[in-house]
C-alpha cells in the first residue's frame, strides 16, 4: 500500500512541457538573449544558446509528434532532405578547403537554423489554444521590440544610455540592444510583423492595424534603415511580376504601388525626415566606373582573387573564410571560444571589414557594403551552397507563402541578401520563421474546421 501511494505521488510531481511551449522557449532564446545579456551583464555566450536549443526542440518535436496529416509529413521529409543537402555541401566545402569542423557546424546552423525552426513549428498538430498562445507571444514580443527601440534612441542621443559607442540611430536595436546591426534587425522584425498583422489579423480594428504599419515605417525612419524599405519595394515589384497572370490581383497590387509611390515621393521631396533617401539619388555613383559598383563588388573581386582551383566555384573558399557573418564578425567576437575547437580563419573577411571602415561610401550606407549575405554564402560554400540554400527557400515559398504579405517578406529576404547580412541574423530569420509557421498553423486549423463542419451534415444524411 505504501509503495502504491509513493508511486502515485511520483506521478503527480511529473511535469510535462508541451511542444508549443518548447517552440516559444526556442523563440525567446534568440529574440531576448541580447537584451537580457545587456541588462544583466550575463556572459555573451548566452547569445549562442539558440544554436543548441533550436536543434534540440526540433529533435524533440520530431520524436514526440504523432501526426497523420500527410501534408505535415511531406513537409517534414522535404525539409529534412534539404537540410541534409546543405549539411553535405558545407562539410564538403570545409573538407576541400581545410576549414575547421566547428566552422562547418556554425555555418550550417547560421544558414539552416531558420528552416529547422520552421520545420519544428509545422510538425506540431496545434490546437486553437496553442495557436492563440503563439500569436500572443508574437504580438507582445513585437510590441516590446518596437517600444524599446523608440525609447532607446532619445536616451542614447541624450547620453543617458550607453550603446558601445553607437549613436541613437545605430544603437536603437530594440530587443537586439546592443549589437552592431541591431537597428536593422529590430526594424526588419517590425516591418515583417506589421505586414503580417495588417493582412492576417482581420478581427482587429482597421485603425489599429494601420497604426502598426505606421509605427513600423516610423522605426525605419528613426533607425535609418532605408535599405529595408528599398528591399520591400523591390520585393513588391517582384511579386507584381510573379502575379502577372492573375489580372485582378496584378491590378490591385499596381494601384497600391501607385498610391504608395506617389505618397512616398511627396514625402521625400517635402519632409525633412525623408531627406536621407536622397543620399542614393546620385547618378554619378552608378556610372560604368561608379564608386557604388566598386564598393559593392569589392568582396567579389577579393574572393575571386583567392581562387586556386575550378572547384572553388563549386565549394567556395571554406565556411567562415570569406565575407559571411561568421568570417567577418562571429569568429572575431568568439575567437577565445572557437579557437580551441579548431576554428580557422582567412584574411578576406578582415580585409572586407577594413575596406568598409575606410571607404566613405561603405560607412555612409550599408546599401554599398561589400559584406552581404549572398556574397558570404557563395564565397564560403560556393555555387553548390547557394543552390542548396535556394532549394530550402523554394520549399518555404511553396509551403508557407500563403498570402501576399508573407510572399513579400520572403522576397524581401532574398533582396536583403544583396544588401547586408540579415539572411544570417538569427533574430530576424527566426522571427520570420515564427510568423510563417504561425500563419501556416492557422490555415491548417481553418481547413480542418471546414472539413469537420462538412462531415457533420453528411453523417446526419447517412443516419
Amino acid at each position: 500500500m505504501f509503495l502504491r501511494l509513493s508511486a502515485i505521488k511520483k506521478q503527480k510531481t511529473q511535469v510535462f512541457i508541451d511542444n508549443t511551449t518548447l517552440i516559444i522557449f526556442a523563440f525567446c532564446t534568440v529574440f531576448y538573449s541580447r537584451i537580457f545579456c545587456s541588462i544583466t551583464n550575463a556572459p555573451s555566450i548566452l547569445n549562442l544558446a539558440h544554436f543548441v536549443v533550436v536543434p534540440f526542440v526540433l529533435v524533440v518535436v520530431l520524436l514526440t509528434t504523432r501526426t497523420k496529416d500527410q501534408k505535415q509529413i511531406a513537409i517534414a521529409y522535404s525539409f529534412l532532405f534539404g537540410l541534409f543537402i546543405l549539411l553535405v555541401v558545407v562539410l564538403a566545402s570545409a573538407l576541400w578547403n581545410h576549414a575547421g569542423f566547428i566552422n562547418a557546424i556554425v555555418t550550417f546552423m547560421m544558414l539552416g537554423e531558420p528552416f529547422m525552426f520552421l520545420l519544428a513549428i509545422s510538425c506540431i498538430p496545434m490546437s486553437a489554444k496553442s495557436i492563440t498562445r503563439m500569436k500572443k507571444w508574437l504580438i507582445w514580443s513585437a510590441v516590446i521590440n518596437f517600444l524599446l527601440a523608440a525609447i532607446q534612441k532619445p536616451l542614447i542621443d541624450s547620453g543617458k544610455l550607453y550603446a558601445d559607442g553607437l549613436n541613437g540611430t545605430d544603437g536603437c536595436g530594440g530587443v537586439f540592444f546592443v549589437s552592431g546591426a541591431g537597428n536593422y534587425i529590430s526594424a526588419s522584425v517590425s516591418v515583417a510583423f506589421a505586414l503580417y498583422f495588417f493582412t492576417n489579423e482581420k478581427t482587429v480594428p482597421l485603425w489599429m492595424r494601420i497604426t502598426v504599419i505606421l509605427a513600423a515605417f516610423w522605426q525605419i525612419l528613426f533607425s535609418d534603415s532605408k535599405q529595408l524599405l528599398l528591399a520591400y519595394l523591390i520585393a513588391w515589384g517582384s511579386l507584381i511580376l510573379l502575379n502577372f497572370q492573375d489580372l485582378s490581383q496584378t491590378i490591385k497590387l499596381l494601384i497600391a504601388t501607385f498610391i504608395f509611390g506617389y505618397g512616398f515621393l511627396w514625402c521625400v521631396q517635402n519632409l525633412e525626415a525623408f531627406a536621407g533617401f536622397l543620399a542614393w539619388a546620385r547618378p554619378e555613383l552608378y556610372g560604368q566606373d561608379g564608386e557604388a559598383w566598386y564598393a559593392k563588388f569589392y568582396s567579389v573581386r577579393s574572393i575571386l582573387s583567392h581562387y586556386q582551383s575550378s572547384l572553388n566555384w563549386l565549394f567556395g573558399l571554406g565556411p567562415g573564410h570569406t565575407v559571411s557573418r561568421l568570417g567577418v564578425w562571429f569568429l572575431k567576437d568568439y575567437w577565445s571560444i572557437l579557437r580551441p575547437l579548431g576554428a580557422t580563419t582567412s584574411p578576406i573577411g578582415i580585409e572586407g571589414m577594413e575596406f568598409v571602415n575606410s571607404f566613405w561610401l561603405c560607412y555612409s550606407s550599408s546599401l554599398f557594403s561589400p559584406i552581404f549575405g549572398w556574397a558570404g554564402i557563395w564565397g564560403d560554400i560556393g555555387i553548390l551552397g547557394v543552390g542548396a540554400y535556394l532549394f530550402l527557400c523554394s520549399l518555404v515559398w511553396q509551403h508557407f507563402g500563403l498570402d501576399d504579405s508573407l510572399k513579400v517578406s520572403l522576397l524581401a529576404v532574398i533582396v536583403l541578401g544583396f544588401i547586408f547580412t540579415q539572411m544570417e541574423e538569427p533574430g530576424f530569420m527566426l522571427s520570420l520563421a515564427y510568423i510563417l509557421g504561425l500563419s501556416w498553423q492557422k490555415q491548417r486549423l481553418r481547413k480542418q474546421t471546414k472539413q469537420a463542419s462538412r462531415a457533420v451534415p453528411q453523417q446526419w444524411v447517412t443516419l
